[in-house]
């Protein structure tokens, strides 16, 4: 946290003077042959390369905002029409909004899949606009909300001027919290994003600004300090000392669960080492998709936490029940050692037989009492939850 705070200052600074010599490149008037040639490949540059670092450094949010970008900046010179502009002036500001709260995640994982699915999908709606058909929700855009006219000042339709402001509020609210590179780097995203729109509209150097923009992000992101957090060999997960980290970080409303695969020594006697790894493995790949705000992390002897920020016992006991159900529909197919039937003698080799076989988890849940209450207290209160959830049969949720 020291490390964070302490590139409070520069995050803020050096962005700003990237972009301040960026609008000086763009007000030159007339614009120098080279700074031509540059903005035609800059694009390749930062959006392929950017993307390419942030899969090497595990940034999946920074691939997830470059895409934003390229293909905000691709639409303008592909598509043509003001639906599509105003479309995305509307829809930019909103993802690079969304990005900062987002939780890390590889986007070669099914989350991160579908989480660039969105703007795949956006980019489509955009491309639609342009059909006839849909005239009357192209021009919802550019209604105005206020009869205020805002000619004079900027060519962006009031509704993308509120989502740009809207953004940018929910993103220094995220610097104000964390404090981290990546919450500064996306803010002065969004200010070179304004200024590509606005520019385009007049025909100013949009990709200038756009290339900016992406500049800022990989700054940020690649300022962000690096995860110092183990993760497990056999599930994957992040570990105890992550877990009492992350206790150290918690908001004034959480809940905390813990979580046992039922009779697993069990299972590991009958089914063998292996087996129970790859069972532990498909355990935890259910837990993975707990959902948001929820984080899970294996704390050893088959039991995982799962941390869930600003969220009460109640609701997050109804998302781990569906982490439960899935869990028990969950199988995996073993090979076993097939014995000889009593009373005649082991042949020289034995044979396996493939088994399917399932496991169920039992949860409890706590949350704080009151204001101030100890974390650590709150977990041993679900374990005291997960005893009950035992007690009672197994394969349960209790809070």
């Amino acid at each position: 946290m020291t490390r964070v705070a302490s590139l409070a200052v520069p995050v803020l600074v050096l962005p700003a003077l990237v972009l301040s010599l960026a609008v000086v490149l763009g007000l030159a008037r007339p614009h120098p042959d080279w700074l031509a040639t540059a903005v035609r490949v800059a694009p390749l540059v930062v959006f392929v390369g950017g993307a390419v670092l942030g899969l090497f450094l595990r940034r999946g949010r920074l691939v997830l905002g470059l895409v934003v970008l390229a293909m905000a900046d691709r639409a303008l010179v592909h598509l043509s029409g003001r639906a599509v502009f105003d479309a995305v002036a509307l829809l930019l500001p909103l993802n690079l909004g969304a990005l900062v709260w987002l939780g890390e995640v590889g986007l070669l994982t099914a989350r991160g899949g579908a989480r660039l699915g969105v703007p795949l999908l956006q980019a489509g709606v955009v491309a639609l606009l342009q059909r006839p058909q849909l005239t009357a929700l192209a021009a919802a855009l550019e209604r105005p909300l206020v009869a205020t006219s805002l000619g004079a000042w900027t060519a962006l339709p009031q509704l993308a001027v509120v989502a740009f402001v809207a953004a940018l509020g929910l993103v220094l609210v995220r610097f104000l919290m964390d404090r981290r590179p990546l919450s500064a780097g996306a803010a002065w995203a969004l200010v070179a994003s304004f200024l590509a729109l606005d520019g385009a509209s007049v025909g100013g150097l949009a990709n200038l600004y756009f290339v900016t923009a992406g500049v800022l992000l990989v700054v940020g992101a690649t300022w962000e300090p690096p995860p110092a957090v183990g993760l497990d060999d056999v599930t994957g997960l992040p570990m105890s000392f992550a877990l009492n980290k992350a206790l150290l970080r918690l908001p004034r409303r959480y809940a905390l669960a813990r979580m046992e695969i039922d009779e697993f020594a069990t299972f590991r006697d009958q089914h063998g080492a292996d087996a129970a790894r790859r069972m532990l493995r498909v355990v935890a790949e259910v837990l993975t998709k707990v959902g948001e705000p929820g984080r899970a992390f294996y704390c050893g002897a088959y039991t995982f936490a799962v941390v869930f920020r600003r969220m009460s016992a109640e609701t997050a006991s109804r998302q781990l029940d569906a982490v439960r159900r899935a869990v028990e529909v969950a199988t995996l197919d073993v090979r076993v050692p097939q014995r000889a039937p009593a009373g005649q003698p082991a042949p020289a080799r034995v044979g396996t037989v493939v088994r399917t076989v399932a496991v169920t988890i039992s949860v409890g849940v706590a949350e704080p009492e009151g204001r101030g209450a100890d974390p650590h207290d709150v977990l041993r209160a679900a374990d005291r939850a997960l005893d009950r959830a035992k007690q009672a049969g197994l394969n349960r949720v209790s809070a």
